[in-house]
């Protein structure tokens, strides 16, 4: 059998698809089509599950467009289909994700990682000598608090975790944004004893604070 030729890319723009796309229970059965033609049982196969458990997902991700027939093989008894993804990558355009959806799909790998990095942190400040939290007064009458280290101990310490508010015109913010990528970029081709978890960041302030409606931001660094 040949396959027939396969799309790098795919734009998925349709509701029904889209919604599809932000439900875990359909990216999980999506997932084996994604890197190759399967039948409903080999694809069971790769997720450790049974053939039964997809005969409700493999239509309606094809129904919706998600994922294609694309051949027949036969055997004894009735014929299996041959399913794949109708790209190797299905592309959602941010502006079709409804709002809440966005949120709570993207949410959820952010605040993973987040709290993978979170746990880090916390185990190795337990393990460092002279470190303390410093509370103190803001120049904007807010309240700061700082970490504080022993000078002596910054320039090796393996470790940073620093969240700043700063005032930016665009160009500078997208120099900065790109200077942290190619730093984080030029640091992942490592091959390292130990992995660590990185994160960098700097964007606009929203002009509605969707999740941060009570939060009080301070300038703050450490």
């Amino acid at each position: 059998m040949s396959d027939p030729p396969w799309p790098d890319q795919a734009s998925i723009t349709a509701p029904a698809a889209v919604a599809l796309l932000t439900c875990e229970p359909a990216l999980r059965v999506l997932r084996p089509f994604l890197g190759g033609a399967h039948t409903l049982s080999s694809a069971a196969r790769e997720l450790a599950r049974p053939p039964s458990s997809l005969a409700y997902w493999v239509p309606k991700l094809t129904r919706h467009g998600l994922i294609e027939r694309i051949d027949l093989i036969q055997r004894q008894g009735r014929p299996m289909p041959l399913y794949r993804a109708v790209a190797r990558q299905l592309c959602v355009p941010l502006a079709d994700l409804p709002f809440d959806d966005r949120v709570r799909f993207l949410d959820a790998g952010r605040l993973r990682l987040l709290r993978r990095f979170l746990d880090g942190l916390d185990e190795t400040l337990a393990r460092e000598p002279g470190v303390s939290l410093g509370f103190s007064s803001h120049d904007t009458g807010g309240l700061e608090v700082q970490l504080i280290e022993p000078t002596e101990r910054r320039p090796h310490r393996p470790y940073t975790d620093g969240w700043w508010v700063v005032s930016l015109d665009p160009d500078d913010a997208a120099k900065l944004a790109q200077e942290m990528e190619d730093l984080l970029q030029r640091y992942a081709g490592l091959t390292g004893a130990s992995r660590y978890v990185a994160h960098a960041g700097v964007v606009l302030e929203p002009r509605f604070p969707w999740r941060s409606a009570s939060e009080a931001v301070e300038p703050s660094h450490h």
